[in-house]
């Protein structure tokens, strides 16, 4: 998960685990929202900027991997220690450096063009 200027409360194992669901969401200002993937290996994601943290999961799963899968990303977003670690099922990619990469890459390239002349 990337870092981000939102200020990361310090957060137990236990609360993460045994607060209602909507009261953690509102406690760290989490947005929980539907994601559009809808493929049977698809568990959800977490993205962290400078102004928010959202956690998307896809529509129509049980409310226990639902609930689960928030708070293991909730977790993973606040770098909650000694989480327990998901069902063997589910596994989670960190693509942090995917994106930073991404994001450097587009912008050498906007820097290549504006050197060269071109257009922006």
């Amino acid at each position: 998960m990337a870092q981000s200027a939102i200020a990361k409360p310090t957060l137990s194992v236990d609360h993460l685990m045994d607060a209602p669901l909507p009261q953690l969401i509102a406690e760290l200002h989490v947005e929980l929202t539907e994601a559009g993937i809808t493929d049977a290996g698809f568990t959800g994601y977490a993205y962290v900027s400078r102004d928010e943290v959202v956690v998307a999961l896809p529509p129509n799963r049980s409310e226990f991997e639902h609930d689960c899968i928030a708070r293991y990303l909730i977790g993973s977003v606040f770098h909650v220690d000694g989480m327990p670690p998901l069902p063997e099922a589910f596994q989670i990619t960190d693509m942090t450096a995917d994106v930073n990469r991404a994001h450097r890459d587009q912008a050498a390239e906007v820097v290549r063009q504006s050197r060269e002349g071109g257009a922006v």
